[in-house]
């Protein structure tokens, strides 16, 4: 367990080198929106003419009219590159325009990013990020699986082969781009005919699309859409990188915490079916990735940790899959509902609080005592 406690603390000491102010959304949001740092505009010929905004750094295009969450985010994400930072982003659909751009995306008809090309809408793509992922990408997809590792790499001050860059550049495109690829591209959550029982229109991409100006609104200008397109990238960006905080500051350190725990089963109990957090942290998704990733066999069946409000000990049994109520080996169906001195006299473990009715969970006192009922369970 002491291995386990120096690796937190190594992760912990890991964050500072994170730069807080390209973290935290909320200043990134506003010098974003400040026209010093962000132009949006609609071009009328493509002799640089900057009657309409246009300066004399790079541009990257993408359509105008009604816009959607990718080309926003995408716009966003080139910009945090070196080779595209500070770029004007250019709104239209005029093919002798677009030729004239550093970069497009959403539109134009091609996928080659050799040329920074990044449109999805063409007959035959098929793209998509790989490392087990299948999702189609849509434009945002395709600048995150070509830039994603130098953006993450920037915020940690790392270099882009460190091995921890790799890990957030899937699971970030895990918990946050492949959805946001699978709506653009008309890709259902789940196989299956039946109708959705709720409607729900709270993510991302509903909300950048109700940025786009209402057709009742009389004002239908370029200007208000162009406006309303840089709210929507300074929101699907803002919350991107709020999701990268997220990861560095909270999702790496505990998975080294759970993995460090996880390798240690062996220490606690020889079935190496019991983990034993010696520090809390958010534990289940990384216990199942872990596993999966190591092929851990046998499966961890309890984990135990304390509680922080009551100093007691827990013995948490470990779900069948990450979205499921079902247990692996769920607590004796004997000992649920009883509590206190009922449950030590009737198990003859001491120090007993209680059990879940549903088995999923127990406590006691102790965690010698936990650790007596998650062996004592193992053999129910």
């Amino acid at each position: 367990m002491l291995a386990a406690w120096r690796l937190s603390q190594r992760a912990v000491t890991f964050i500072p080198r994170v730069r807080s102010q390209t973290l935290n959304p909320l200043p990134m949001a506003a010098a974003a929106a400040s026209p010093k740092r962000l132009r949006v505009y609609s071009s009328v010929s493509g002799d640089g003419d900057s009657t309409n905004g246009a300066g004399s750094g790079k541009r990257v295009g993408t359509h105008n009219g009604s816009f959607h969450c990718d080309e926003a985010l995408g716009c966003y994400l080139i910009r945090l590159t070196s080779q595209f930072a500070g770029a004007d982003v250019v709104r239209t659909r005029d093919p002798q325009i677009l030729d004239t751009l550093d970069a497009v995306l959403d539109v134009g008809g091609v996928y080659d990013p050799s040329h920074h090309r990044y449109d999805h809408h063409q007959k035959g793509f098929s793209e998509v990020f790989g490392h087990g992922f299948n999702t189609k990408l849509s434009s945002a997809g395709l600048v995150y699986k070509h830039f994603g590792k130098e953006i993450i790499a920037k915020e940690l001050e790392v270099s882009e082969d460190h091995e921890d860059v790799h890990r957030l550049y899937l699971a970030i495109y895990k918990s946050f781009v492949e959805a946001l690829d699978a709506i653009d591209n008309g890709i259902n959550q789940y196989d299956t005919d039946q109708p959705p029982k709720y409607v729900n229109n709270t993510h991302l991409s509903s909300r950048v699309g109700r940025l786009n100006p209402d057709w009742t609104d009389p004002d239908q200008s370029s200007e208000k859409e162009n406006a309303a397109f840089q709210k929507a990238m300074v929101l699907a960006g803002g919350e991107f990188m709020e999701s990268v905080r997220f990861h560095v500051k909270s999702w790496l350190p505990a998975r080294s915490i759970v993995l460090e725990c996880l390798l240690s089963r062996g220490k606690v109990d020889p079935s190496e079916e019991i983990m034993v957090l010696d520090r809390f942290c958010p534990w289940k998704l990384h216990l199942f990735e872990l596993e999966e990733e190591l092929k851990t066999d046998p499966l961890t069946k309890y984990v135990l940790y304390q509680d922080e409000r009551s100093k007691s000990w827990r013995v948490q049994a470990v779900s069948v899959a990450p979205d499921r109520f079902e247990s692996r080996k769920a607590l004796p169906e004997k000992w649920r509902g009883l509590r206190d001195d009922e449950l030590s006299n009737d198990i003859g473990i001491p120090g007993c609080v209680f059990v879940h009715m549903s088995g999923f969970i127990g406590g006691n006192k102790t965690y010698e005592g936990a650790l007596e009922m998650a062996r004592a369970a193992l053999k129910c």
